[in-house]
C-alpha cells in the first residue's frame, strides 16, 4: 500500500475496519522495520530462499542451549555459523566457559582466557581484563558450591527501587517498601 502513495493514516483506516485497535505510530514503526528488512534481503539475497533470524534469537543462545530456544533452529543456526563464522565461536566460548564455571576444573580457565584474547575483540578483551583483576574470585567460582549471588541479587534489587525512588521520597520510605517485598517472599 505505501508504495502506491497510500498515507499512514489511510492504512491505519483501512486495516482498523478489519479489527486492527493499534496505533498509526505502530503501523509507521512496522513499515519502517520492514522497509530495513527489504533492503537487507536485497543486498543479500540467495538465490530466492533468504530466511530472516533476528539478533535477539541469537542472543538467546548465549544464554539458553539450542534444545531449548524455541523461535530458532539447528539448521538456521548451521547457515548462520556458516555464513558468519565468529557467530559460531562466540556462541561456543560462552558455552565453554561456563562449563568450566560448573565442572570445577580451573585448570582450563586459562586457555581458554588465551584463546578469548587471540580473537582481540574489544568487548571481549574488556571482560578478559575484568576476568584477570579478580581471577581468585573467578576460579573460586569454579571450585566451591557457593557464591554470593542471594546477597548481590538483593543488593540489585534495593538499587533499582531506590533509583526509582530517586529525589521523591525519604529513606524511612525506601526501607519500608524494601521490607514489605521482602516480607512477600514468604507469603
Amino acid at each position: 500500500m505505501r508504495l502506491k502513495g497510500t498515507t499512514y493514516k489511510e492504512i491505519t483506516i483501512s486495516i482498523c475496519r478489519k479489527g486492527y485497535t493499534g496505533s498509526e505510530a505502530a503501523i509507521r514503526q512496522f513499515i519502517a522495520k520492514e522497509k530495513r528488512l527489504q533492503g537487507d534481503l536485497q543486498s543479500d539475497f540467495i538465490a530466492g530462499a533468504t530466511e530472516i533470524v533476528e539478533r535477539k534469537w541469537l542472543i538467546k543462545l548465549l544464554y539458553k542451549p539450542l534444545d531449548k530456544a524455541k523461535a530458532i533452529f539447528p539448521e538456521q543456526i548451521e547457515f548462520i555459523v556458516k555464513k558468519y563464522p565468529l557467530v559460531g565461536t562466540l556462541i561456543r566460548l560462552v558455552w565453554r566457559f561456563k562449563e568450566i564455571l560448573q565442572s570445577g576444573e580451573k585448570e582450563l580457565l586459562h586457555g581458554w582466557i588465551s584463546e578469548v584474547a587471540a580473537l582481540e575483540i574489544n568487548e571481549l578483551t574488556s571482560l578478559l581484563n575484568g576476568i584477570k583483576k579478580d581471577i581468585v574470585a573467578v576460579k573460586n567460582a569454579c571450585t566451591l558450591p557457593y557464591n554470593n549471588g542471594l546477597a548481590e541479587g538483593s543488593i540489585n534489587k534495593l538499587k533499582t527501587i531506590k533509583r526509582i525512588m530517586y529525589g521523591r521520597n525519604s529513606f524511612e520510605l525506601l526501607r519500608n517498601k524494601l521490607l514489605l517485598l521482602e516480607s512477600r517472599k514468604f507469603d
